[in-house]
């Protein structure tokens, strides 16, 4: 189903905004923010991760997932293919994904979070990252990069009850667990069927989920691999 494919992004960033919840991040907070596909839970630090799967009711055995951009992967990750940081930055064009790539035993980003949150945010030696999530977590992530601060989270919810593009939705319990928040309207990929982020696992081609423009980004991956060979 495809939902707001191509549609840019409009929304109006505070840098002192982004600056005050890289300060509560850093500190050691977890925040609620607002991203393209819903509102979520972004920490750094062990408590705030901790916290963020109290507050969820989310099984440790679940991991969590990073949130970057192409600069962060190029520390993070080991690219099946170099290329395919090219086909990453041509799809995140149109629409937010995340992706599954192999992790980078000598990453600096990495190697700065706590064993604990490296457990939670990896898995089988692959780590997963959020990319295009909004202006406001975009640049909150740029900033949070030049302090080598790798950003981690999850969705803002109890866990295995959905999405919340709107803050009206967001559940109480997750409000009173979080050390920020900020309203910032409705999530740009709203969507009836209440599908969340698509995953695209970059080890082997397949789909970790098929989600918000699922369709697209299959063709786009499809037809890369056939002009590349991969």
């Amino acid at each position: 189903m495809e939902v707001a494919l191509g549609v840019p992004d409009d929304e109006v960033v505070d840098d002192a905004e982004v600056e005050h919840v890289l300060g509560v991040i850093r500190g050691g907070g977890l925040t609620l923010l607002k991203a393209n596909i819903g509102y979520g839970l972004i920490g750094h630090t062990e408590r705030s991760i901790r916290r963020m799967y109290e507050v969820k009711g989310r099984p440790l055995t679940n991991p969590c997932i990073t949130i970057g951009s192409i600069d962060v992967l190029r520390d993070l990750v080991i690219m099946e293919d170099p290329r395919l940081l090219d086909w990453i930055a041509e799809v995140s064009e149109m629409t937010t994904l995340a992706v599954i790539n192999r992790l980078n035993p000598d990453s600096r980003l990495f190697a700065k979070l706590t064993p604990h949150v490296r457990r939670q945010c990896s898995e089988n030696g692959t780590v997963a990252t959020f990319i295009r999530t909004g202006a406001f977590i975009e640049q909150l992530v740029e900033k949070a990069l030049a302090e080598d601060i790798l950003l981690v989270g999850s969705s803002g919810n109890i866990s295995s009850t959905g999405n919340r593009y709107t803050f009206a939705d967001v559940q109480p319990q997750v409000l009173e667990g979080v050390d920020f928040w900020h309203e910032k309207g409705d999530a740009k990929y709203l969507n009836d069927q209440k599908l969340a982020t698509s995953i695209v696992n970059l080890t082997n081609f397949t789909f970790r989920r098929k989600g918000v423009n699922h369709e697209y980004i299959a063709a786009s991956l499809d037809a890369f691999r056939s002009r590349t060979g991969l």
